[in-house]
């Protein structure tokens, strides 16, 4: 009995463990964007990036994430702050399936999380602040599509919307509060190789317009923008590395079969 439960032991010793799952493979960064913040008379308050990511073909998430640099770090209320959009590319155009907000509200860490539920025809905010559970804000009918911030900002690029000459104006539904909201962009003429737009926006806690002025390069990617924040002045955003925006196959998809019969000789 004792050579049984040494042979025993011996074998629990020698017998390989648990095969190692295998680690997913990490998302692709298809292009990662650094904007430097500025406020009034300080030229350096925040670093923000905006990465897009492919987490499989087809499948995209998109991130703006920004931290305060130097005494702001000490003095700033809201960063760090971070937005996510994960979205899928149907019927030529990237439609949003989550959303999510994080920042800072009077001292605790605040989530907010849209979900977009096309089956059932509706999007959800659900609400979770530090050490508490997540809550069910609210519920409103997905009549048409609506877009967040960043999905929105994609599909631009992509040219979704159509040709958007200068004098024209985009309307675009954004996330409700829940009652309905829109994007209104005031498009301009080209100078110096770069598009003016005048984007109106109403927040949902006021009946005020936000106006914000974005000057965009030939990849429709903003280079500047700039808006006037009560007591500092002039807020402003600019893109520190343009080299490496992308230019071309941005989100990595095959080429469509029209695109292939026109490359024919």
């Amino acid at each position: 009995m004792a050579r049984l439960l040494l042979l025993v032991v011996l074998l629990l010793q020698l017998a390989p463990g648990p095969l190692p799952l295998a680690a997913a493979p990490a998302p692709t960064i298809r292009e990662d964007l650094e904007y430097q913040i500025s406020l009034g008379p300080w030229s350096d308050v925040a670093r923000v990036h905006l990465v897009l990511k492919e987490l499989e073909p087809g499948r995209y998430q998109a991130e703006v994430s920004g931290a305060a640099q130097g005494m702001w770090q000490l003095t700033s209320r809201w960063l760090p702050e971070r937005y996510q959009a994960e979205m899928v590319y149907r019927d030529g155009r990237l439609v949003p399936l989550l959303y999510r907000e994080e920042f800072l509200s009077q001292g605790q860490k605040v989530m907010k999380e849209y979900r977009f539920d096309y089956e059932h025809g509706h999007v959800t905010l659900w609400r979770q602040a530090q050490g508490s559970e997540k809550v069910k804000k609210w519920e409103v009918p997905l009549k048409g599509p609506v877009y967040d911030p960043l999905t929105l900002f994609y599909n631009i690029r992509l040219g979704v919307f159509g040709p958007l000459p200068g004098g024209t104006t985009l309307r675009i539904m954004v996330l409700p509060t829940p009652e309905p909201r829109e994007m209104a962009f005031k498009i301009g003429a080209v100078s110096n190789k770069a598009r003016q737009v005048m984007l109106d926006y109403r927040r949902s806690e006021s009946k005020a317009v936000d106006q914000y002025f974005i000057f965009l390069g030939p990849e429709q990617v903003p280079t500047l923008a700039w808006t006037r924040v009560p007591l500092f002045g002039k807020l402003t955003g600019r893109l520190l590395n343009p080299g490496e925006i992308r230019k071309e196959g941005l989100l990595a998809l095959p080429p469509s079969p029209s695109a292939s019969l026109k490359r024919q000789p």
